[in-house]
């Protein structure tokens, strides 16, 4: 077997130097990579009459210290507070962190949001790997040079650029299950919601409380995969949280004692969660802290376990019946899918990507809307009226009426400007923080809960002429395909409940340990003064416990 003869460097220089001048050379590659790339920037918005995005200047390199003050703030500070605080330090609503030597750009401008998902999204490039080939655009006199990437890319999704259009065909195949026939069949949801009710009402008629992120997280999962499986996962017929019987999970309380089969499930979806978004805080460097084990690998396979043999069955099925494509009317979500394809990769890629999104979706609204119902109780009360007017005590809701409860809707949008549960994209290099409000285009009054506000024709007409103020579903031609589905679900529920309970009440001493807001938020402005549970974010927004 032939070697390598060593170079005329390797025989004059010893190994251990060779290895302090490769150590020396990755800040010396670091600082001309970063120096070139940003006098390209300057130059190009010099020709194009620009200017280029602010950047931070931090004390150490790469901006650590910014970085490592960010960081710190997602553990104690409110929900993205030091995101927020950046642009409004340097005065400015849009700002290049430049964390690790990297464009990472916050921005508070609903222009940008506008350009990035709209008008300036045939220049994006797709992928986690996207930025080469950036694209250059023009917004608000700033060059900008980014690429763009959705939250699964490199974690469940293939890497979708925009070249092949492959996320066109994707979202082609699963349009016609978000349309008005599908989402407006509710037979789903008054079967899940009957199972949920009843659970909520012996808890409630024994004085008890109840974990309401875990009930309505069993609730959107077991519709959800009923809508796309064509049959329901029983999450609900499994043990509730116990109030003293739980400890600080993930993404809420959980049982101290996870024997279930089921709950290893649940944490698997936690953790990939919790990773996407540590991810996408730390920026390109993340691979850096997975050398040696990609640490989605354990969860995703446990996820992939349970979805693997209904991607089998399905195939199977589709074997047996010649290949015949199903109508689009009377299919579920999984058999049309395979008969699009036999890439069993591909189909349970989808699956995942839809039961997530489907899941953590409707969980965020339902959660913080009630929530708010022991907020505002005479909010609450007001619009229990509306429903008893509408359906009375217990008449079933139609997709119909359900689309005429004006104040309903009204909550909603109220609820959407204070926790939106839109799924967020990696930062590399355009990073828009969840909750991120461009405070100068509503009222001074912005984080209050007023559903009175969207019955006012001045808000209507700013919302109208700004569409990108108010986005809580992302937009553009990737905003979020089940958005209906999501806010059909969401009312069909909120009616049933409201049917049934009056009023709703904190029970803070059954939560676990954590979950509970720090004092210090009483003294602070804005929006954190009037909480009463720890907002956070794990892919999307969550409460970290909710009874």
């Amino acid at each position: 077997m032939s070697t390598r003869k060593p170079t005329s460097f390797e025989k004059t220089v010893p190994d251990y130097r060779r290895r302090i001048v490769w150590i020396f050379s990755i800040p010396l590659k670091i600082t001309i990579r970063s120096g070139y790339a940003m006098w390209v920037q300057d130059k190009e918005s010099r020709q194009l009459n620009t200017k280029p995005i602010p950047r931070i200047q931090g004390r150490l390199p790469g901006n650590l210290d910014i970085e490592w003050r960010v960081m710190k703030s997602f553990k104690g500070d409110y929900i993205l507070q030091g995101f927020a605080d950046l642009p409004r330090e340097h005065n400015t609503t849009i700002l290049n962190t430049r964390f690790f030597w990297d464009d990472q750009i916050i921005s508070m401008d609903e222009g940008v949001t506008y350009s990035v998902f709209f008008t300036g999204f045939s220049h994006l490039k797709g992928g986690y790997s996207g930025i080469n080939g950036c694209k250059r655009v023009i917004c608000g006199g700033h060059l900008i040079n980014y690429s763009y990437t959705y939250a699964f890319s490199g974690f469940f999704e293939p890497d979708y650029s925009m070249e092949d259009n492959a996320w066109k065909k994707s979202r082609a195949i699963a349009r016609p299950f978000f349309s008005k026939d599908h989402i407006s069949d509710v037979d789903i949801f008054e079967r899940t919601s009957i199972i949920t009710l009843d659970l909520f009402a012996v808890r409630s008629n024994k004085g008890r409380p109840i974990d309401i992120q875990d009930l309505v997280s069993r609730f959107t999962l077991d519709s959800a995969s009923e809508f796309l499986f064509g049959r329901r996962l029983d999450t609900l017929s499994r043990p509730l949280t116990e109030p003293g019987k739980v400890k600080l999970g993930l993404k809420g309380s959980i049982l101290i004692d996870r024997s279930d089969e089921f709950d290893v499930f649940t944490e698997a979806f936690g953790r990939v969660a919790v990773l996407m978004t540590q991810r996408g805080a730390q920026g390109p460097t993340w691979p850096l802290l997975e050398l040696f084990k990609d640490l989605t690998e354990e969860p995703i396979q446990v996820i992939m376990n349970w979805l693997d043999p209904l991607v089998k069955v399905t195939l199977k099925k589709k074997m047996k019946s010649l290949g015949t494509v199903p109508e689009t009317k009377d299919a579920i979500f999984l058999d049309f899918l395979a008969s699009q394809t036999d890439d069993f990769e591909h189909i349970r890629y989808e699956l995942v990507t839809y039961l997530i999104a489907s899941r953590d979706t409707t969980e965020t609204l339902l959660t913080f809307i009630i929530y708010f119902f022991a907020l505002y109780p005479n909010v609450c009360e007001r619009l229990r009226e509306e429903i008893l007017t509408t359906f009375g005590p217990d008449q079933p809701p139609s997709y119909d009426k359900l689309k005429g409860l004006k104040y309903l809707h009204r909550w909603s949008l109220a609820h959407l400007v204070m926790f939106p549960p839109v799924i967020p994209t990696s930062n590399r290099p355009i990073h828009f923080p969840r909750r991120t409000q461009r405070y100068n285009l509503w009222e001074k009054n912005e984080d209050e809960f007023l559903p009175e506000r969207w019955l006012d024709e001045k808000t209507l007409t700013n919302v109208n002429s700004t569409p990108f103020m108010y986005c809580p579903f992302s937009g553009g031609p990737r905003n979020c395909i089940g958005q209906g589905f999501a806010f059909n679900e969401t009312a069909y529920f909120l009616v049933r409940l409201l049917q049934r309970f009056k009023a709703f009440k904190f029970a803070p001493r059954c939560q676990p340990t954590g979950s509970l807001p720090d004092p210090v938020w009483k003294r602070k402005p804005g929006r954190q003064s009037a909480e009463q549970i720890v907002p956070a974010i794990n892919m999307t927004i969550h409460s970290k416990s909710s009874d």
